[in-house]
């Protein structure tokens, strides 16, 4: 009985000895800390004048600090819209009156109602707002991750990436490879929102969504961020139309679109991008100074 206390405390040991470095491992990874932005912001919140929802490229898509302007950027990735709808309302009261509200739109607006990464929400939303999910991730996220397998197995994913095959890299084949490997989840994910009537619950979370821009008095454009040349070559403007903009047309929501999608600025310059759909610094720049000098011509915002 002895030996098998002592097998036991030894096996205990074991197992936190590589629980803790693994631990330790998944907190400093980027799956873990991709909304970090909007926890400072939480932890010391003041006015801004722009908030933008969306995924991931429209976390990649804004940055209006040279502008003068202060904006909170309320996008994760592969956000889903109805979770635009309750960042927007978790965080709206920092939203100067009449101040701006970009709704980024993607190839997955409106075929995307899956919560991923439910872990992304556990410290910026009430949990009350997340769709079901079990008390114990929740409460042990923050301190130890590594309980829960998805966010170690997200973790290794993205450390892993540098290692792909070349086939596999974001630019081989001039991004073409990557963008055709997109468009398949895509379209795989759009058929299967179209058998399950996702698409009108979607739509109907964008109209919610202005409706309620519109009520606060806020100032609402809808927005869709560049993309590289390669992947325009599988969105294209047929693909987009039935992936997105018909269906915004059926809406009918009067409000702006700024739609730099195809834009000539950026499409065939690869040093704006960080892989075919996803800006870089500089292309963040770029973009975030198109958007001021529009939003001024729409007399949404002043020069500061």
């Amino acid at each position: 009985m002895k030996r098998l206390g002592i097998k036991i405390v030894v096996v205990l040991l074991v197992m936190i000895a590589i629980f803790i470095p693994v631990n330790e491992f998944v907190k400093d990874s980027w799956e873990y800390n991709n909304n970090r932005p909007v926890l400072a912001f939480k932890e010391d919140p003041h006015p801004v004048d722009i908030i933008n929802l969306g995924t991931s490229h429209a976390m990649y898509g804004y940055y209006f600090k040279p502008t003068g302007l202060s904006h909170l950027d309320l996008a994760l990735p592969s956000q889903p819209i109805e979770y635009d709808l309750k960042m927007l309302k978790e965080y709206d009261e920092h939203l100067k009156p009449g101040g701006v509200v970009i709704v980024s739109l993607s190839q997955i607006t409106f075929s995307n109602s899956d919560v991923g990464r439910k872990a992304n929400y556990y410290r910026v939303l009430d949990r009350k707002d997340i769709e079901p999910v079990s008390l114990f991730q929740y409460y042990t996220h923050e301190e130890f991750p590594a309980l829960n397998s998805g966010s170690v197995y997200a973790a290794i994913s993205r450390e892993i990436r540098d290692f792909r095959f070349d086939a596999h890299k974001p630019w081989e084949n001039g991004g073409l490879n990557y963008s055709e490997r997109k468009y398949e989840e895509v379209a795989a994910q759009h058929e299967n929102a179209v058998n399950h009537h996702e698409i009108e619950e979607n739509m109907s979370h964008l109209q919610d969504i202005i409706d309620y821009c519109k009520r606060q008095g806020y100032r609402v454009v809808l927005a869709m961020e560049p993309v590289h040349a390669s992947y325009h070559t599988y969105f294209d403007e047929e693909v987009m139309e039935r992936l997105v903009f018909q269906h915004v047309e059926k809406l009918d929501l009067d409000v702006p679109f700024l739609n730099y999608m195809g834009d000539e600025r950026f499409i065939h310059e690869q040093s704006f991008f960080h892989n075919p759909d996803h800006l870089n610094g500089d292309g963040r720049t770029l973009l975030s100074s198109l958007v001021y000098e529009d939003l001024k011509r729409l007399g949404y915002v002043q020069e500061k």
